[in-house]
């Protein structure tokens, strides 16, 4: 199997979207119990009633409910759904249609014309004040919705132009992976962007998640390694068996890095 994206539910289970053979699967010690897809899933969030919903590669939405019931929601052709996050209101990045999408309870969507043309939006989280982000991979930015306006930050270079992929809220902001620049960075409520860099050029940060005592946690697809970053910039690199690690999941005691070459790897939040 080849996880990719990782979420917790309510209930305290770890799940994984599965892109070989496509589908969900529930996560323990040594195991994956597989609930299968006819097409690939993506990204993956977990609501507060225990809803999980996921991206698909076939321009769809899946919602799953605790009972285990699928719903599944059609998305224009071409959308290809990417970034997921869940509040009262499911958002999502449609990078082949350059917009945002927002799902209401009732089934409705409204669509959010990104203003950078071929920004190809990539992983989508709430901020502190339940505002959306998104990151967006093509633009060198980051966008932010305030009721129906689209706002830009753009973010600054480093060896290369910014190519954000992921992206999560903090207590004080949000944090975003930068794929091409091999680092990741922080913006603050006022705007302003503090970025680190790891010291590999080609480490290829991909997914990025908060660390609870400050800073963050990031996977390191191109060096096989988990990265944690604190608060005031120093990085701690712990390698990791398997090859290309992507999505990851912070619990108090524990960061579970998914490797898409065939396994969900637990990696203590104070190692001895």
């Amino acid at each position: 199997m080849t996880p990719y994206a990782l979420a917790q539910d309510t209930a305290g289970t770890l799940w994984a979207t599965i892109l070989d053979p496509p589908g969900l699967a529930r996560v323990s010690p040594g195991e994956f119990r597989h609930e299968e897809f006819p097409a690939r899933p993506m990204l993956l969030a977990a609501a507060a009633d225990g809803v999980l919903w996921c991206t698909r590669a076939d321009d769809r939405l899946i919602r799953r409910d605790a009972a285990g019931t699928y719903t599944v929601i059609d998305l224009p052709a071409g959308a290809a759904p990417y970034g997921i996050a869940v509040a009262d209101d499911a958002w999502f990045t449609a990078p082949g249609l350059n917009q945002l999408g927002r799902l209401t309870p009732a089934g409705d969507i409204t669509w959010f014309d990104l203003p950078v043309p071929d920004a190809r939006a990539a992983m989508i989280t709430f901020d502190a004040g339940g505002r959306p982000w998104a990151a967006l991979n093509g633009a060198g930015a980051l966008a932010t919705v305030h009721g129906d306006k689209v706002e830009i930050v753009e973010l600054p270079g480093g060896r290369a132009p910014a190519a954000p992929v992921g992206i999560t809220a903090s207590a004080d902001g949000v944090w975003y992976a930068d794929i091409a620049g091999g680092g990741v960075g922080h913006v603050d409520p006022s705007g302003s962007v503090r970025q680190h860099l790891f010291d590999d050029p080609a480490c290829r940060p991909h997914a990025v998640a908060p660390d609870p005592e400050g800073g963050c946690w990031a996977t390191l697809w191109g060096s096989t390694e988990l990265a944690r970053v604190t608060s005031d910039g120093d990085v701690t690199l712990y390698p990791l068996p398997g090859q290309e690690p992507h999505g990851l999941w912070v619990t108090d005691s524990t960061v579970w890095v998914a490797m898409e070459s065939g396994t969900v790897v637990p990696v203590s939040r104070r190692p001895e």
